[in-house]
């Protein structure tokens, strides 16, 4: 009997500011995350999504185990509960940089240790 390997997660980083009369709103609305928000996320492939704070910076990083990443954050942000949801979130927030026309800044991942222990 053959098992099927899961396929490896791509890794995908982001960065954004937070409004700093806006951060208590921002954490308080993070602090009770929708149920079906999160099933949501999982249905479009995402998974291990963690979002960290520093001073006005936010940090994202998430795993994606899906076949065909922009396809699916497309049909994501489609959604009307992930509309909803960013309907209030979003004014939290300002971009890195105000031309980018995207709130979150993608990062390019420049280092990487497996927690197997078998190295990548």
């Amino acid at each position: 009997m053959s098992q099927e390997r899961s396929p490896q997660p791509r890794r995908f980083g982001s960065a954004v500011r937070v409004r700093a009369e806006r951060w208590e709103e921002y954490r308080r609305l993070h602090e009770a995350v929708w149920p079906e928000l999160l099933e949501l996320f999982r249905t479009y492939g995402v998974r291990n999504f963690t979002i960290f704070h520093y001073e006005q910076l936010l940090f994202s990083y998430k795993e994606y185990v899906g076949e065909d990443y922009e396809r699916d954050m497309a049909r994501l942000a489609e959604e009307p509960l992930m509309r909803r949801w960013l309907e209030l979130t979003d004014p939290c927030q300002l971009p890195l940089s105000p031309s980018s026309g995207s709130l979150w800044a993608d990062m390019q991942e420049i280092f990487h240790m497996d927690g197997s222990g078998k190295g990548d």
